[in-house]
This record gives C-alpha cells, structure tokens and sequence, in this order.
C-alpha cells in the first residue's frame, strides 16, 4: 500500500514537472509547483485541488513562494498556504507571514498574521497584507508600520509600491523620530530620500517646538522643511507663522515668504512682512516689504512700519534688540510719531529714535535730535530729547505753547506728562490763563528750567539760573514775536490713523544732521 501510494505521489510530481511554467490558461500564467516533500490528490480536497506538505514552493513569473504546507487549487489558478510564508519577489523582495492567499490569474498575494515585507532597508509590518503584483502596491487597512531609516510610520491604512518606494498612509498617521513625532491624517513617504511628503493637517512635535501645515515637505534625512497653508513653528516663547515657510531643524532658521508673522509672548511683542526670517536658536530675527511691529502696550497696541525690521539678542543676556530702519512711522491712538531710524534695547526698555524724529503725544509735539523712550512695567515713565529739543502744544488759533532748548526730560505719571525739565538754554512762550480765558503771552528764558503741568496745562514754571521773562497782553505781540527760533508744527505728517504708518509722504525738514553709523547694522542674511 505504501509503494502505491509512493509511486501515485511519483507520477504527479513527474507529471507536474513536464507542465511548462509558462502554460496560459485563458490569457492567465499558471502557478509552477517546484517542491513539496508530499503531495496528495483525494476528492475530500475537492476536484484539480493538491495537498502539498514540508518544504513547498511554487513560482510564479518572477515570484518565489516558500511555505509548510498549501491547497493548490489549479481550476482557479489559487494557492492557499500555511506555516512559514516567504513569498520573494524579483529576488529583492521579501514578505513573510503565516497565511498566504495567492491568485494566479489576478497576481496578488494576501498575507495574514505577523506579516512583514521588508524591501532592502525597508521594513513594513502588519496583520493583514494585500500586495497587488500587477500593479506593484501592498497595502493594509487595519493598522500597521512601516520602519525606514532613523522613522518607524504606524497608521491605520496604508499603500506602500515597492518598485517607486513610495508609501502613502491614511487615518491616524503617527511618524516617530529620535528628534520628534509627526502626527497627521494623511502623508506620503518616500522611503529613498526619506522625505515626508505632506498633503493634510500635519503637526510635529518635538522638544524645542511644534510644528503645523497643511501641505509641504519634511526632509528626514537632512531635517530641512517647506511648510505651506497654515504652516506654523511654535516655540517656548516666539510662534512664526508664513504662507511659505523654509525651516532648517539643524540651524534653527526659518525663512518667511508672504505673510510672516513672528509672535515674542515673553516680550508682548509682534513682527508681520511679506518677506523675512527668524532663528530660533540665536534668536535674530528680520522682516522686510509692508513690515509691521506691534507692542502691546497696557490696553493698547502700538503699530510700527519701517522699511526694515530687524532683531539680534543683546550679548551675554537673554533680551533681544529691535531695530527699525529707514521711514518709520508709528500709530497708537494716544502715541503717534515718525522717524528715520528706531532701536528698542528690551533689557532696558529703551526706545531711542534717530534722525529728525517727531513724537506727538497728549496734545504734545516733540523733537529732537534723538528721542529716548523709557518705560518701566511696560508703562512710559520717562521722555528724554537730545540735542535740538523742542516741545510744542496748540492752546489757541494761532497760538502755540513751546518749550525749548538743548536737551530735556519729560516726566510722566500714570501715562501723563507732569513736569519737564530743560537743561542749557532754556526757552519757553506759554499763554496763561484765567476763567479759561487767555490773559497773556509770558515769555520766559533760564539756562535751566522746569515746567509743571497737570492735565497737559502750564501750572508753574521754574527758573533757575539766569532766569528772565515777561508777560504781555497777546495783541501787543507781533506774530514774529510768538514763536521761539527753529518753531515747526508738523501736524500735517502726523499719521491719524493705523493705515497712515504705510504712506510715503515727504519728511519734515531736517534739524540737524547726525552720524548715521549710529545705528546701521549688518542686513546681510545668514547663511541656511
């Protein structure tokens, strides 16, 4: 009994063996049977079906299937395989696993239970994989990972094409890296150059920060990033948000096209442009075309537009320096002015403005040399004017109040100006009043001197060395005679409102001119 069944099991395996690997049945390739240390045909297993067990393998064009056992169904062109599944494809190609399901005539093969298919160095497991050999993609859908490089990408659909090594993951996307995690609902990987391709709502999270877009790119490989729609950097203190944004993870810098918006939570403070960048590890800043800067400002918010905006940290501190350069002009409703050139030194707090600056400010009009702005408590308490100063204040048609001479410092008190003091060749024209009814023209003169005011009005004046004035009724003073030497009312370049920061309009004429290297400063881009 034995020797029949030995010599049934020698003629198939004779006669299989003189079936050519290539025979068609209707257009299709039919399965090759290469080993199998026993083969069995019994009508239990159904018609045209073979039993084959230890050491199985089958080929199929250039498919090499290796298994314990299988039910070859040669009517339908199927395989069914169990135990050790090894399935190699264009020997480069390897996918195990523990059931295999393969149809000839369609050239897929499906693969359950501790599925792996590894492609050179890449590596994709799963419970449940199908790999449609025509049309060169595997793909799972009820969770599995993918291992390339330094990224393990887990997610609850996949598609991953071998020959492009290309994959594309859907539905609670999780990239892992060393140096960050990457959650999404839809990606695409290219396993060669390891780039994440992003194609929906992305965030990156990582030590130093997260990361948000829309679409765009991240580079694994050499941590480099295109951010696009919505795409965002979030720090532990600064946010840069951009149409556009080029970001190297390595170098900390992050390059802004159209709409960059640089948000200092530390410092209260805002930088906008259509053009500029930010280093989150030297913390330098720039931003340029339409440049704006916003400092809150206790209730308000003070709105600043140079040609150029640029921040550098201050050496040896934690605080950052702000430099405007070239046509600025500011707007708050209580706090308007212009100028060539602003530094703000936030150690500090500091505001300095250069070349021919103009500061209107509770009815006042200031200018100087150099303005400096000194605030405590992010509250103004301080005004001083260097070289050149005068202030102006309108009391009547006509008729203005002017303190000048050569430096000055204002003081102020819960945002009002209630004393300034002049030192060296002190001026001043001040219209007193009674009843609220203008009684006079007093004209007074000290190398120093102190006004006193409350409520923006003249209260008293203090005339300490060399003082002299008088006090005449206004209609004896000719018009000459009522202003003070160098007067300019420059109202008409005041910005009146938050839109006025952007006009072009001629600058006032020049006091003085003064060293401009001042304040110049390197606007070079650093190198990505």
């Amino acid at each position: 009994m034995k020797f029949i069944r030995f010599f049934a099991v020698l003629l198939i395996l004779l006669w299989v063996g003189f079936v050519p690997a290539q025979q068609q049945r209707g257009g299709r390739t039919t399965i090759h049977i290469e080993h199998a240390d026993v083969m069995e045909a019994s009508e239990r297993f159904g018609k045209n079906v073979q039993a084959l067990f230890g050491n199985v393998r089958f080929r199929h064009h250039r498919t090499l299937m290796h298994c314990d056992s299988a039910f070859f169904y040669r009517d339908s062109n199927m395989v069914h395989a169990y135990g050790s599944i090894h399935v190699i494809q264009d020997d480069s190609i390897h996918l195990y696993g523990k059931v295999l399901y393969y149809r000839g005539n369609e050239d897929k093969a499906m693969v359950r239970k501790n599925v792996r298919m590894v492609n050179g160095e890449v590596v994709l497991t799963t419970d449940f994989l199908d790999y449609d050999r025509r049309n060169d993609v595997a793909y799972y859908y009820n969770g599995g990972k993918i291992t390339s490089g330094d990224n393990i990408l887990v997610s609850s659909w996949g598609y991953y094409y071998p020959k492009t090594e290309e994959a594309h993951f859907r539905d609670n996307v999780v990239v892992t890296n060393p140096q960050y995690v990457m959650y999404s609902d839809t990606l695409l990987y290219f396993t060669v150059p390891e780039i994440v391709k992003i194609v929906g709502p992305t965030t990156i999270k990582s030590e130093r920060n997260v990361i948000y877009a829309e679409a765009g790119y991240y580079d694994t490989k050499n941590d480099v990033a295109r951010l696009e729609r919505n795409g965002s950097i979030e720090g532990e203190e600064q946010t840069l948000k951009g149409d556009t944004i080029f970001y190297d993870r390595r170098s900390g810098f992050g390059e802004v096209f159209s709409n960059m918006f640089l948000h200092d939570t530390t410092n209260h403070v805002i930088v906008t442009g259509d053009y500029g960048y930010y280093n989150e590890l030297t913390k330098r800043a720039l931003a340029t075309r339409r440049a704006v800067l916003m400092q809150v400002h206790q209730n308000d918010t003070l709105f600043l537009h140079a040609d150029t905006l640029r921040v550098d940290p201050i050496p040896d501190t934690e605080f950052q320096r702000i430099r405007a350069y070239r046509n600025v002009k500011f707007y708050r409703p209580d706090f308007q002015g212009r100028c060539d050139s602003m530094v703000y030194d936030l150690k500090d707090s500091i505001n300095s403005f250069y070349k021919d600056p103009v500061i209107w400010a509770q009815g006042n009009q200031m200018t100087a040399n150099t303005i400096r702005l000194h605030t405590r408590n992010r509250a103004l308490f301080k005004a001083e004017l260097l070289e050149n100063s005068f202030v102006i204040a309108p009391e009547d048609t006509g008729s203005y109040n002017q303190i000048k001479g050569r430096n000055m410092t204002g003081h102020i008190r819960n945002n009002k100006l209630y004393r300034i003091d002049v030192d060296g060749n002190g001026q001043t024209i001040y219209y007193p009043k009674e009843d609220n009814v203008i009684i006079g023209m007093n004209r007074a003169e000290a190398s120093t001197l102190s006004i006193l005011l409350e409520d923006n009005q003249v209260t008293g004046i203090i005339l300490r060395t060399q003082p002299s004035g008088n006090l005449n009724p206004p209609y004896l003073v000719k018009r000459d005679g009522r202003f003070l030497s160098g007067f300019r009312w420059l109202e008409e370049y005041r910005p009146k409102r938050r839109e006025d920061i952007f006009l072009r309009d001629a600058p006032p004429e020049s006091v003085e001119q003064i060293n401009y290297n001042e304040f110049l400063f390197d606007r070079t881009l650093p190198k990505r």
